[in-house]
């Protein structure tokens, strides 16, 4: 009988995972690449993206613990296996509330490993970075060999208090007195890793920032925080048959379905994309997809920063930015630093070294989304929302193309008639008629396409195929949905459109059904005015 996988719920010490014989995802191939990068490194991921697990085997491997490493890439790469005494910082233990609660926070921390190593530190003092440095040096002479320190969530003392000035200031002299200290002692370090969510670069809670490589955006660890497909299919096959099983999918179904669901965050501009792994080791236990890392609990500055920002959604879809801009600390006049530093945004492309597409990575992280602004856009209450969705996903499921249009029009109908104002024209544009149209167009394209893919469907827009460009294609497992837009036109004329050029042709080998579908958007009404459609 096989052996059933033992997945690491809410796990992040290394040594209980591989004790107790739960799956592992071996990263620590990235190690060598670490030590080799940098002897101070930052890394800024989501939250729940394994960034404390990480630290947590570094410590385990720095501390000499081979015997945790069998069969691990590391295992038999690694000839040294030297100890290193091992300062860890779990910044999240902290309440991160007031200046007065983090300094008791760490001197408690650094007074357990004054006992630890059993030596006197500079402790009778209030000054915290006093107290650190005098505690790295008399370490490091105690063992005889430099330390190794570990920061994980640094950020956690400031973020949740960004928009009380007084409070800020007061944390960041804390935390400045703390974080300084590494550098200050750099002769007796071996190594020290942070990690948080907000961007590194532009916090000043560091004296002297560059004395830290950020390989946030470097290609070489793109990978090192989340679970790339080729790591999903080695390590998950058990579950993935299992999924398959309960929900009648194929194996190439139930992985293009996680795919939509938890997939495609990028973080550098290597085109290799990671799942969630909070998400993927609940759907491998439940044998269910729903949003886990939402239900996990939403960031408090996000939902503060959030609802006070105003911004346009479609925007989101289709948004160029620098990568300064990425790095910004989170402002309310301006949310892209905020949607992406904490994973409600990804990289899609790049155009040269310094300009970055961003995106919604995935259904998962569109229904968080989205399910926190579509009140604020479309009037629908909130406690309606899952209904209407669902319903919706329901009837694109089981091919029931009137139901999931009229669904569909009646969420389109209550959007705020500002999303379609036309642009500002040029002077070539101001009397054309065209442009207004290619607008309203443009826009419905958007918002359909948003709400698809909020779903989890494959949609996608403006394929280009021989005979043009297709305006939308939405696929389930079953269904194929070949679209074409018209404002105030006639959905034959649509459908003549499909057939004259050819657009359902890709799908024809298809074992699935597929449906030509020609809709009509209301320049008057602002929604869906009426439909036609026939199998191919």
């Amino acid at each position: 009988m096989e052996k059933r996988v033992r997945y690491p719920l809410g796990q992040q010490n290394f040594r209980k995972v591989r004790e107790s014989g739960s799956l592992y995802v071996d990263k620590t191939h990235y190690i060598p690449e670490l030590m080799w990068t940098s002897d101070f490194i930052f890394l800024s991921r989501p939250r729940r993206f394994g960034k404390s697990l990480l630290l947590s085997t570094l410590e385990s491997y720095f501390r000499g613990e081979k015997e945790l490493f069998e069969g691990l890439a590391i295992y038999e790469e690694e000839k040294d296996w030297g100890r290193y005494p091992v300062l860890h910082f779990d910044m999240s233990r902290c309440n991160g509330q007031s200046a007065e609660g983090m300094r008791a926070f760490l001197f408690s921390q650094l007074k357990s490993y004054e006992q630890e190593y059993e030596i006197v530190a500079e402790s009778n003092t209030d000054d915290v970075g006093v107290y650190f440095s005098s505690l790295i040096k008399a370490v490091s002479q105690k063992v005889g060999r430099k330390v190794v320190i570990l920061i994980d969530e640094y950020d956690k003392g400031v973020t949740e208090i960004m928009d009380d000035p007084v409070r800020l200031e007061a944390m960041s002299i804390v935390l400045r007195a703390f974080y300084s200290q590494p550098k200050a002692m750099s002769k007796y370090v071996h190594f020290s890793m942070i990690t948080g969510v907000t961007r590194f670069p532009n916090c000043t809670l560091f004296s002297g920032p560059n004395n830290y490589t950020d390989i946030s955006l470097n290609e070489n660890f793109a990978g090192i925080c989340g679970i790339t497909q080729q790591e999903l299919q080695d390590n998950f096959s058990q579950g993935l048959r299992v999924l398959g099983e309960r929900k009648g999918w194929s194996m190439e179904e139930t992985v293009e379905e996680l795919r939509l669901k938890y997939d495609s965050y990028r973080f550098t501009a290597s085109h290799e994309m990671v799942y969630n792994p909070y998400s993927l080791l609940y759907v491998f236990t439940d044998n269910r997809l729903s949003n886990y890392w939402i239900k996990s609990g939403i960031s408090k500055v996000f939902m503060k920063y959030l609802s006070d920002a105003n911004f346009d959604l479609l925007e989101l879809q289709d948004l160029w930015v620098n990568q300064a801009r990425m790095e910004d600390i989170f402002r309310k006049d301006d949310n892209i630093p905020l949607l992406f530093q904490t994973g409600y945004l990804t990289i899609v492309d790049t155009r040269g070294d310094d300009l970055y597409r961003l995106a919604i990575p995935n259904g998962e992280v569109r229904s968080t989304l989205l399910e926190q602004l579509l009140p604020r856009y479309t009037g629908i209450n909130e406690n309606e929302l899952p209904l209407k969705f669902h319903n919706l996903k329901e009837k694109l499921t089981h091919g029931d193309i009137d139901g999931w249009i009229r669904e569909l029009q009646t969420i389109i109908a209550k959007i705020p008639s500002y999303l379609f104002t036309k642009p500002k024209k040029t002077e070539e544009e101001e009397d054309s008629e065209l442009a207004r149209i290619s607008h309203l167009e443009a826009t419905y394209h958007i918002i359909v396409n948003i709400i698809f893919q909020m779903l989890s469907v494959d949609a996608r827009s403006e394929i280009a195929v021989s005979g043009g460009r297709i305006d939308m294609v939405a696929e389930t497992l079953k269904y194929v949905y070949v679209m074409e837009f018209k404002l105030d036109g006639a959905p034959e004329e649509a459908l003549r459109q499909i057939d004259d050029k050819g657009y359902h042709l890709s799908w024809n080998a298809e074992d699935r059904k597929v449906f030509k579908i020609g809709i009509v958007f209301s320049s008057t009404t602002r929604t869906i005015s009426t439909w036609e459609f026939m199998e191919n």
